[in-house]
């Protein structure tokens, strides 16, 4: 539909539309934040309401005549006149923009976590939806959502005032699968050439002989090997080598302490030792030098072509797929079809994390049941019951597939057991994706997952048959399961979740203290001597004391941090049960989600 309230020119319609936008403020703005309990006489007559939608993180375009949007529009009984997207540019600054001309939407989609949110609050720009999830009579989807993701997202003053989306239905009882592929990766060929074994590998000293044993082989074009990388550009891999000194230097980089308080990772002992230990490395020609400046593209062209012997790396740009292309293997074949056969030369593969003795690893694998945006509601919007009620719907299983599929009719997929099963080819085809040049076009043009940015639970609990995981994705998979065995996975931690004050001295100098950072980092490991190392560190220490004002940086972080931790939602605590396996070591499709 092209509907769209529109300027008569009458004073009659204007004041009928002011009378309505009035009666929405009115009734919106309870002292409590509850829903209202009545809806104007012009609404209740209506077969649906109308609304308008801000996305300023989103630049492709919605087609609201989307048969799968049409669809999703009807179901949930919420009709959307207008979706208006970003530019592109900053949010902050989109949002300025809005705030300014006074045109802000009925609904709102942000980042969860996004800073915007405490400037909507503070100018009183949204509606408080504190009681929408109190009510299972009424609301009963929004009611199911885990008290503690709505304790999560509670603003400074108590309420909440947005709805999360592809937050976990069940928190203690997540996908197994959640995208942690860090770690330490070996190249199989190399690794047999040492005569070595995966658990020759568990130590650092142990570790450090694996490096020492690649330092002189060659490549099949005579080229020696690098026996370590760090991965990509900016030290990418960093938080994994100080997880193996025990310290947390991921996100902000503060590590909790046993007195309640926290402190940067550069304040505390294992963090000049892991640098000591890399500039060791780099002294004795086992680590790539260039991991202290490369960029992504030259950090990929080295490790397509497999010049590394391990990597201490996130784990996603693993070479395997190129490996397998190169060899004239399928891209989709599965685990257990190239076990058989045999691994190729040149494949990666996760190990164990090397230990120091007495440490106790850091996690650096975090884990975000919360959710990854969210909808909030105007204060000036008319009858928020009744999108809250689409919203409402919008929590449950059907709606999900609906949004990730469209209507069964379609062809994209179909239920067996109350399992929904991807039609690939249509799924996949110019209908949905676009094929292999129609891209996001289609997605948007058909309109569907994308409406799960609105409002939607996660997948882990959707019932779904999953094909086999093709082998190269397999191994990221692993890397999970063994960053859950080390104890490197977990809730992200508190001090994690902290967000900078707006106009403090965290969000002044945190920029600054970055540079430094990435210079100082440079210098430590390029070091040519255990002295010039030393003066090194110590320039670093002066250089965030001084021009970093780390010491002001530190007390306003704490502060936050003691507040933070009297909240609801700094007292959160997640005790993972059992994980829901995916079809990963199989050859036939297999039901996951139960």
């Amino acid at each position: 539909m092209k509907k769209r309230w529109k300027n008569a020119g009458t004073m009659t319609l204007v004041v009928m539309l002011n009378a309505l936008l009035a009666a929405g403020c009115t009734i919106s703005n309870n002292s409590n934040g509850s829903p209202s309990e009545q809806s104007s006489e012009a609404t209740n007559s209506a077969q649906e309401t109308h609304y308008s939608l801000y996305a300023p993180a989103m630049t492709t375009p919605i087609n609201l005549d989307g048969p799968i949007t049409q669809e999703v529009m009807k179901q949930s009984g919420v009709h959307w006149d207008k979706v208006e997207i970003g530019n592109g540019g900053d949010l902050s600054q989109q949002i300025n923009l809005k705030l300014a001309g006074g045109s802000l939407s009925d609904a709102i989609i942000l980042p969860s976590d996004s800073l915007v949110w405490s400037r909507l609050i503070n100018e009183k720009k949204l509606l408080p939806l504190d009681d929408y999830f109190n009510k299972p009579d009424q609301y009963p989807n929004l009611a199911k959502i885990d008290k503690r993701i709505i304790d999560y997202w509670r603003a400074s003053d108590g309420h909440i005032y947005f709805v999360p989306s592809a937050y976990e239905p069940v928190i203690d009882n997540p996908s197994a699968w959640q995208g942690n592929a860090q770690g330490l990766w070996i190249q199989n060929t190399v690794l047999d050439q040492t005569g070595m074994t995966t658990d020759d590998l568990k130590t650092v000293d142990g570790f450090e002989k694996y490096l020492n044993a690649v330092k002189d082989l060659k490549d099949d074009q005579g080229r020696k090997l690098i026996p370590l990388s760090l991965g990509g550009e900016n030290f990418a891999g960093l938080e994994i080598v100080m997880s193996m000194f025990g310290v947390r230097s991921t996100d902000n980089g503060y590590n909790e302490q046993p007195d309640g308080t926290v402190i940067p990772d550069y304040k505390l002992p294992g963090f000049k030792q892991a640098f000591q230990w890399l500039n060791h490395l780099n002294q004795e020609g086992l680590i790539d030098p260039e991991t202290s400046f490369q960029k992504k593209d030259l950090f990929k062209e080295k490790v397509n072509n497999l010049r590394f012997g391990a990597m201490l790396f996130g784990g996603w740009d693993n070479p395997n797929v190129t490996t397998l292309k190169n060899k004239g293997i399928a891209e989709a074949i599965t685990y257990n079809e190239l076990k058989k056969q045999g691994f190729p030369d040149g494949w990666f593969y996760p190990v164990a994390l090397p230990t120091n003795p007495d440490v106790k690893l850091a996690q650096y694998a975090n884990y975000n049941p919360f959710g990854t945006n969210g909808t909030g509601l105007s204060t000036a919007i008319k009858d928020p019951d009744r999108l809250m009620k689409g919203l409402d719907w919008m929590q449950t299983n059907e709606a999900f597939v609906l949004m990730e599929y469209g209507p069964e009719s379609m062809g994209a997929y179909k239920l067996e057991d109350g399992a929904a099963v991807e039609n690939y080819e249509v799924f996949r085809g110019p209908k949905y994706w676009g094929g292999d040049n129609g891209g996001m076009a289609s997605v948007t043009q058909y309109g569907f997952w994308w409406w799960k940015n609105l409002a939607s639970v996660g997948s882990s609990h959707i019932k779904t048959m999953e094909s086999p995981w093709p082998a190269y994705n397999a191994m990221l998979y692993q890397a999970e399961e063994i960053n859950h065995k080390q104890g490197t996975f977990g809730l992200t931690p508190k001090a994690a979740r902290i967000k900078p004050t707006i106009g403090g001295t965290v969000e002044k100098y945190g920029p600054v203290q970055g540079d430094i950072r990435l210079k100082y980092y440079a210098k430590m490991l390029l070091a040519k001597s255990d002295k010039e190392f030393e003066t090194a560190y110590s320039q670093f220490l002066d250089e965030m004391k001084v021009r970093g004002h780390d010491e002001e940086t530190i007390a306003e972080f704490n502060k936050a941090y003691q507040a933070y931790s009297d909240t609801p939602a700094g007292k959160i605590t997640v005790d993972i049960k059992k994980t829901l396996p995916r079809n990963v070591y199989s050859d036939e499709p297999a039901i996951i989600g139960e």
